[in-house]
């Protein structure tokens, strides 16, 4: 009887740190860098802690009004046809979620956000009336790189084929008073947190 109780106790022992394994592999699969989409450069540091290459998510906009942000936080201010939207360096900062990228009044438009570096850059492209397929790639020499057309560039590169658009950073305090009107982005929920809550994970 005590071999069984000793046997029963050491299954249960092996299938906990069995589970545990495998959970840490999903999670390490899911942050682990895709290196083979990586271009061969031994002078930089591409892909350094971060994902090679992810998706330029949808994002949503909410009025004024709707919108809870420390007075103090940091605002990407972008003007477009009018239309006054404002960009919470706070909803750009978590890994995937460094561009906005969407259509304003016919022109397309990509705000880009680096918290590593602090530089913003906001781009337009008036020949088209798509929006602008920008991805994140990694980091080049300590910033943010991303992904156009099939190359590769550093954010702050002079080299990536689209028009540089006007923008402003100031406060929320000082952004929402110049412009009650305005539209604001949201925190951006990836499609597999929502699921997960709304399972209840």
């Amino acid at each position: 009887m005590l071999a069984r109780y000793i046997l029963l106790g050491v299954m249960v022992l092996l299938a906990s740190f069995g589970g545990a394994y495998v959970t840490n592999l999903v999670f390490e699969n899911r942050m682990k860098p895709n290196y083979s989409l990586v271009p061969n450069e031994p002078a930089g540091d591409l892909m350094n802690d971060m994902t090679a290459e992810m998706e330029t998510p949808d994002r949503n906009f909410v009025t004024v009004d709707e919108t809870e942000l420390p007075d103090a936080a940091e605002v990407i201010g972008v003007e477009v046809n009018g239309q006054s939207y404002a960009f919470p360096k706070k909803y750009m900062s978590g890994v995937g979620d460094h561009i906005a990228s969407e259509v304003f009044g016919g022109l397309p438009v990509a705000v880009t956000y680096c918290n590593e570096s602090e530089c913003v850059r906001v781009f337009s492209n008036r020949e088209s009336s798509s929006r602008i397929e920008l991805e994140q790639f990694g980091l080049i020499n300590n910033g943010m790189s991303v992904k156009f057309q099939g190359k590769v560039y550093a954010q702050e590169s002079g080299d990536i084929p689209l028009e540089d658009y006007d923008f402003t950073v100031v406060s929320w305090l000082e952004w929402k008073a110049a412009n009650p009107s305005g539209l604001v982005l949201t925190e951006l929920i990836w499609e597999d947190e929502q699921d997960s809550s709304e399972r209840g994970d």
